[in-house]
């Protein structure tokens, strides 16, 4: 046999299984963006009424497989398979329903590692998070526990067919899910309680900000590399939420104004009453909002998330409402030409003009 005809045989038969094994690539794809958010167009909508939708295409590469049963703040989430390799966990965003919208005004603080008692017979273990000083969103993080054991379930039995390779992907209040399953599901890897050679690779788009800094900086360390996007239209409100405090509690502890108070206690008098005077006029503004936002968006919410679920423990909060922009981000631009067709208009009553999937596809499809 000559070499080039081994040479052909080799790559004939061994070049479809190396493709198939590395069918997703790192790196952000235009091409696979679109899809998903066609995808995440369908997961908010009644499969009987797909063929009344318009505006937005059908997927041309993805199959829906399975749709979860509604959970929590009415959440759901979607199978589909793009192929024998790849599958997509969607997971829906806000739909108008009151606990939809409950699941975000639900916006106090907990670790990002502990335990949620759901029911009396359900409590959640989670680990999104090894730095003590990570928090995230409980209402996202209590939907991500109601939709947790079925998504894992589905991996699984997708894992015995031989598909090792997930994207995770949602839309609006979905992407902020999506960002707590990311990290979850890591973790279990890495717990052992999911098979390592699983891939993930997420897409959230006009995600909101799922937690704190350390949160961040721990999400954006796990997904190096390129495996992991928030894709947000610049015109679009979502992603500027929730409403962020920062105090002085939330500075690393070699920050030198984390320190201050103990160091102008040293000054000599008047010094220390003067920048005494100063230190607080600058941070009791802040620390008077975080304790106005615990009030509100914890304690009072929390009353209500116990109407809807009776046997749910209110957790410990964690003592902050810092806010961060988390992951990769792909900003869409919104230019001239844009608002020519999406009206900029703060007197428009329709809030939702730059966040539905139609002007996030006409932005996505002028990338280059």
């Amino acid at each position: 046999m000559t070499f080039t005809r081994l040479l052909l045989l080799v790559t004939t038969t061994l070049f479809p299984v190396i493709t198939n094994a590395q069918a997703l690539k790192p790196g952000f794809d235009k091409a696979e963006y679109i899809e998903l958010l066609k995808v995440n167009h369908r997961v908010h909508i009644d499969v009987a009424k797909w063929s009344d939708t318009l505006g937005t295409p059908d997927p041309e590469q993805c199959k829906l497989v399975y749709r979860s049963p509604v959970v929590g703040f009415d959440n759901l989430w979607d199978l589909w398979k793009k192929n024998k390799s790849v599958g997509v966990i969607a997971v829906r965003g806000s739909v108008q329903t009151g606990p939809s919208f409950l699941a975000n005004l639900y916006a106090a603080m907990v670790p990002a590692k502990g335990s949620l008692q759901l029911t009396k017979d359900v409590s959640f273990d989670y680990n999104l998070s090894n730095n003590p000083n990570a928090a995230v969103h409980v209402g996202w993080l209590v939907s991500m526990a109601n939709l947790s054991g079925d998504i894992v379930a589905k991996i699984d039995s997708c894992y015995k067919t031989g598909m090792k390779e997930f994207i995770l992907t949602g839309h609006s209040q979905g992407g902020g899910i999506v960002f707590l399953l990311n990290s979850y599901l890591e973790n279990l890897k890495v717990q052992g309680k999911l098979p390592a050679d699983i891939r993930f690779k997420t897409y959230c788009s006009a995600g909101p900000k799922p937690g704190n800094l350390f949160y961040a900086y721990d999400y954006e360390n796990m997904t190096r590399g390129g495996w992991a996007y928030n894709v947000v239209n610049t015109a679009d409100w979502v992603p500027d939420v929730p409403f962020t405090v920062q105090t002085v509690d939330d500075f690393t502890a070699v920050n030198p104004f984390h320190g201050a108070k103990a160091q102008i206690k040293k000054l000599k008098f008047p010094k220390n009453i003067a920048l005494r005077h100063v230190y607080d006029q600058m941070s009791k503004p802040s620390y008077k909002a975080r304790k106005n936002y615990q009030k509100y968006l914890g304690k009072m919410v929390s009353q209500t998330v116990k109407k809807q679920f009776p046997d749910f423990v209110t957790p410990q909060y964690y003592n902050s409402n810092y806010y961060v922009r988390t992951g990769n981000t792909i900003p869409l631009n919104a230019d001239e030409e844009y608002y020519k067709l999406f009206s900029n208009d703060p007197a428009n009553p329709n809030i939702w003009q730059h966040h539905l999937p139609r002007p996030y596809l006409y932005l996505a499809e002028k990338l280059k």
